[in-house]
């Protein structure tokens, strides 16, 4: 097969011998988008039920009910109403379980499925958030950074970078500090992981959210919802992440991580998360995107 030819004429490229490559369309490329099913909260919803949809099916966010084709959409994250607890007076935590789950929400960014993954990738890169929602005529789905690991998989992005080049820095806290005190820091720095001191473990939001609003702990605090947060670091459950070499490549690292309930590796230079191994890459122009 001949290979095209770049010619340039007055320092321009002359493309018209080139074939044309269009990057991969999202639906071609996530097919299973659409296939995914989660609950949808109605409007006005509570949170507390919001709350508890999130840890019975150890999701990470709800829409909230849209029609096709809405300008604007919301969805609640676990993020968003550990942030809107935190905003919340002592005195007001049981009022905060009963207020509409639209308090919590945030504006979902909008990708049609037949723009490319380049360009979903910009709106996570925009937004510097790692869910979008994916839109057809008739479906809609999410899609996160998560989803886009299966892309290293079927060879639809590369890259030849390691984890230790892409691996953050841990961030730990002494295991008695405060939960009111963690989760400032969570906010402070756009965290969703804290390490405890002196330990391999770490706690994520989404077991906070699954400690604070368990039955057990609300009926503790049905009498005094003001000591809903009156919990030490060390005392939640806790996770460890996965262990790896640093010079584990990405594409490997990424495949691992496929298999793991809360997306966190671990290596010599830090830890790795789904934006260590999507957006690093793609931000320091080392992402290879495969064109059709």
């Amino acid at each position: 097969m001949c290979k095209p030819i770049l010619h340039f004429i007055s320092g321009k490229a002359n493309r018209a011998f080139l074939p044309v490559f269009k990057l991969m369309r999202i639906g071609e490329a996530l097919p299973n988008i659409f296939k995914k099913t989660y609950p949808v909260l109605e409007h006005g919803t509570q949170m507390l039920l919001a709350v508890s949809l999130l840890r019975f099916h150890q999701i990470d966010a709800l829409p909230i009910g849209f029609k096709p084709r809405q300008k604007k959409k919301y969805a609640v994250f676990g993020f968003s109403c550990l942030a809107k607890l935190q905003e919340t007076s002592p005195k007001d935590y049981g009022k905060f379980l009963e207020m509409p789950c639209e308090k919590a929400s945030l504006e979902l960014a909008t990708v049609d499925v037949d723009d490319t993954i380049e360009d979903l990738l910009k709106v996570f890169q925009k937004t510097r958030f790692g869910f979008a929602w994916i839109e057809s005529e008739r479906l809609g789905g999410f899609a996160s950074l998560r989803d886009l690991l299966e892309l290293y998989k079927s060879g639809l992005i590369y890259t030849k970078m390691t984890m230790e080049q892409v691996a953050s820095p841990i961030f730990s806290m002494p295991a008695d500090s405060s939960l009111k005190t963690v989760l400032q820091e969570m906010f402070n720095h756009r965290y969703r992981r804290i390490f405890v001191s002196n330990e391999k473990s770490l706690v994520t939001d989404r077991r906070i959210i699954s400690y604070i609003f368990s039955a057990s702990r609300l009926t503790e605090t049905t009498k005094k919802p003001e000591i809903l947060l009156d919990v030490k670091l060390g005392d939640l459950d806790k996770m460890e992440p996965v262990p790896m070499d640093g010079r584990t490549s990405i594409t490997k690292a990424a495949l691992s991580m496929r298999d793991t309930a809360e997306e966190c590796l671990i290596c010599d230079k830090g830890v790795v998360t789904p934006w260590d191994l999507v957006m690093k890459p793609l931000i320091g122009g080392e992402l290879v995107i495969k064109k059709s």
